[in-house]
């Protein structure tokens, strides 16, 4: 039982490191764990526990992709848009700063 609870610990590190393969190699090689070995009572409950954790995990994960996402398309129609610069390097976008000597 150590052994799928340290996967499951893995596979919730994973996901705070932000490892979402690492998160899913740790999480399959739990169920195959699972499904060649039979777990009594004690240890299905210590397993849900850290299962529901890995869940508020992911969610919590989710609801900062979801923020992220909402502020970069803010952003952007702000700016008008993300393109300031055009592939040469001059800008695209006036920033209504005046030149540099008169700043200051």
């Amino acid at each position: 039982m150590a052994d799928l609870i340290r996967l499951l610990d893995d596979a919730c590190n994973a996901m705070i490191a932000g490892d979402s393969q690492g998160c899913e190699s740790f999480l399959e090689r739990f169920r195959a764990r699972v499904e060649h070995e039979s777990l009594d009572a004690a240890a299905r409950a210590e397993c849900g526990r850290r299962l529901e954790r890995l869940r508020g995990l992911a969610g919590a994960a989710a609801e900062g992709l979801d923020a992220s996402r909402d502020w970069l398309r803010e952003l952007s129609a702000v700016l008008g848009g993300l393109d300031v610069y055009d592939r040469s390097g001059r800008q695209r976008v006036v920033t209504d700063l005046p030149a540099r000597a008169e700043r200051f």
